[in-house]
């Protein structure tokens, strides 16, 4: 305690004048000692030095304060029992370690101390429990940063806020030093500037408001942005743990997750701090207490940086618990325990401002624990963009100048069911097609990537104008709206049928029947009007017959829907784990064999239909959703179908 007053005396002379060259003290002896002053009154610290069995903890903005306060606090007063815990040790960093020496310690009179960045991860449980005081320490405040240079320089800085905003504690203490305090003013200025560029990608993302495509998340964002402008004209007053700040997204791979994240940060103001479960991996030794390290090192700098927002990519990494075995378990555990003990930590008063964002294309199977309410607190879901977005991505990767005054419009119902990322491609591939020419970029060009030359034969293409004739027009009997058919080679098909989502989140038995009749109708035209199917119904598992078994399989045995209520487990499982239970798949194939019939019959009552979308495919390419039902609102079906709705 001597030692922290003759500081304290040092840098009130130096408020009023210049510290002389023998009294000045360099900042690794002054930054710890200046926010421990700063963080306890001087009731607080004679409380301490009076009081012989006193139990604190202080809680450091991160775990390279640990030691230093832990040598700060060593001169308030004698410490019976010191617990100074970072988490570097999986074994002794553990609530459930050194309970009994707190104990015993205090029942003898001692003091007892605890110093760790997340005293509830790592601090003796009995010890935080039973602490007469709890101190959060704010870390390098302007203030405390002023007396530090003041102490070393012997010169009061004059100094822009938040100047350390992001710095670790011997990043600063490096910066500063020499004899000029405006040296030192320097350094820590491009320091800070260094680390609060988090992901540089943040400034050349597109700008927030012209984002298309992104439906509920962008709801979401806005009011986000809004809830932050109202809370900073507030000065702080307004509590930022009560904004809707928290969030997990989910789509298919390549609809802009992280694109989104990185525009929101661009709007919101927010540094952005990105990390993934991969990262830590890669960035450690890979195991466990280095993977700990890693994640604790992302959540620190996002908080070293709040207000922010901490980007969790790949979030389905983090595997779910109950669906794990038990060595799996045993080794994931303590990590998801620290994930979501940091997300808790930012609901606390006085917390960080850290804005939560995680990614994944498995919404599904995210741990529960992860999007309960005051973590993640819900997923929302990106859908493909529509045909109108797509128009609108596409103009945003067009340069200036690129292809002015073309419509978009038919270049977006082409691209249908395409992702923000695979417009990107087509108009970089575009664009290289334009310079290996030596011309500027044509219409033509980019037609030629959306919906690049049908190579297959004329058999091939007639086929698959009678598959995907047989979806566009079973899928509008049964009420479902179809955007757009066509027959543009992608990936793994010559068409698609492009449908608005048609069966709510608890269908009936006769709703999912109906969806599979209708997947199962692309394969009945085929036999219809061709003698025969062809493997294109099959093969991967988004094909037909797989989205069909998927159907049926999850009504048996997840949904209750069939003549057993056990559940087996989720629907894609149970499709899955069929050849494993002989009496399910001949349950699934005997349905499988009606709905092809009630299939057949769908397409033998709307033949004329059938016929004519197919033809008009072969002749256009593309037959758009409002020309399909004016085409099928002048053709009749010849009777009604099963299940009771029209075919």
């Amino acid at each position: 305690m001597p030692h922290l007053t003759f500081l304290r005396d040092d840098l009130n002379e130096a408020e009023t004048g210049d510290v002389a060259a023998d009294e000045r003290r360099p900042a690794t002896e002054t930054l710890a000692a200046f926010a421990l002053e700063a963080a306890l009154s001087p009731a607080q610290r004679r409380r301490i030095a009076a009081d012989p069995a006193f139990a604190l903890v202080v809680q450091v903005p991160a775990a390279d304060w640990v030691e230093p306060i832990r040598e700060a606090c060593g001169r308030l007063a004698d410490w019976g029992f010191v617990a100074a815990r970072s988490g570097g040790s999986r074994t002794e960093d553990r609530p459930d370690r050194g309970n009994d020496r707190v104990a015993d310690r205090l029942a003898r009179g001692d003091r007892v101390l605890g110093v760790s960045q997340s005293p509830t991860r790592y601090l003796p449980s009995a010890l935080v429990a039973a602490a007469d005081l709890h101190v959060r320490l704010p870390g390098a405040t302007d203030a405390v940063v002023a007396r530090v240079v003041r102490a070393a320089t012997g010169r009061r800085p004059t100094l822009p806020p938040g100047i350390a905003r992001g710095l670790d504690y011997f990043e600063i203490a490096a910066a500063v030093r020499g004899t000029t305090a405006r040296a030192c003013v320097a350094r820590l200025a491009a320091a800070a500037r260094s680390k609060a560029t988090a992901d540089p990608t943040v400034g050349s993302a597109p700008d927030f408001a012209t984002l298309v495509g992104y439906g509920e998340a962008h709801a979401w964002g806005t009011r986000l942005i809004d809830e932050l402008a109202t809370w900073r004209a507030s000065g702080g007053t307004t509590a930022f743990q009560r904004l809707d700040r928290h969030v997990a997204l989910t789509s298919a791979p390549g609809l802009g997750k992280s694109s989104f994240v990185r525009s929101l940060a661009k709007a919101a103001g927010l540094p952005l701090v990105a990390t993934s479960v991969g990262a830590w991996f890669t960035g450690s030794d890979g195991h466990l207490g280095g993977v700990l390290r890693a994640w604790d090192a992302a959540y620190t700098h996002a908080c070293a940086l709040a207000p922010s927002i901490l980007f969790l990519d790949e979030a389905d990494s983090i595997p779910n618990r109950a669906t794990m075995d038990n060595h799996a378990r045993e080794w994931w555990t303590p990590l998801c325990t620290s994930i979501l003990l940091g997300f808790d930590a930012l609901n606390a008063p006085g917390a960080p401002e850290v804005c939560i964002i995680a990614a994944t294309n498995q919404g599904d199977r995210l741990d529960p624990a992860l999007v309960r309410p005051g973590r993640l607190s819900r997923v929302i879901e990106i859908k493909p963009p529509s045909a109108a977005d797509l128009a609108v991505i596409f103009r945003h990767h067009l340069d200036d100048g690129e292809v002015p005054g073309m419509d978009l419009a038919p270049l977006g119902e082409l691209a249908l069911g395409a992702s923000g990322a695979q417009v990107a491609g087509w108009v970089s591939e575009a664009r290289a097609d334009a310079r290996a020419a030596g011309r500027p970029m044509r219409p033509e060009d980019l037609f030629g990537r959306v919906a690049p030359p049908d190579q297959g034969s004329p058999a091939d293409r007639r086929r698959s104008a009678f598959h995907e004739a047989g979806h566009a027009v079973a899928f509008e009997r049964i009420g479902a709206r179809v955007a757009q058919v066509d027959l543009v080679p992608r990936r793994d098909s010559l068409g698609a049928t492009s449908v608005a989502a048609h069966i709510g989140q608890s269908p009936t038995r006769a709703e999912i029947e109906g969806l599979a009749v209708a997947l199962l109708c692309g394969r009945a035209a085929e036999i219809l009007f061709l003698g025969e199917p062809s493997a294109g119904a099959g093969g991967d598992s988004r094909s037909d017959l797989a989205r069909v078994t998927t159907l049926i399989a999850g009504a048996h045995a997840s949904l209750g829907l069939g003549d057993r209520l056990a559940y087996r487990g989720a629907p894609h499982e149970v499709a899955v784990a069929l050849s494993l239970d002989t009496r399910l798949l001949e349950a699934v194939e005997r349905d499988l064999a009606r709905l092809s019939g009630q299939a057949l019959a769908v397409m033998e009552a709307n033949r004329t239909a059938v016929q004519a979308v197919a033809e008009l495919l072969i002749e256009r390419r593309l037959v758009s959703g409002d020309a399909l039902r004016k085409l099928l609102a002048d053709t009749t079906p010849a009777d009604a179908a099963p299940n009771g709705g029209h075919a």
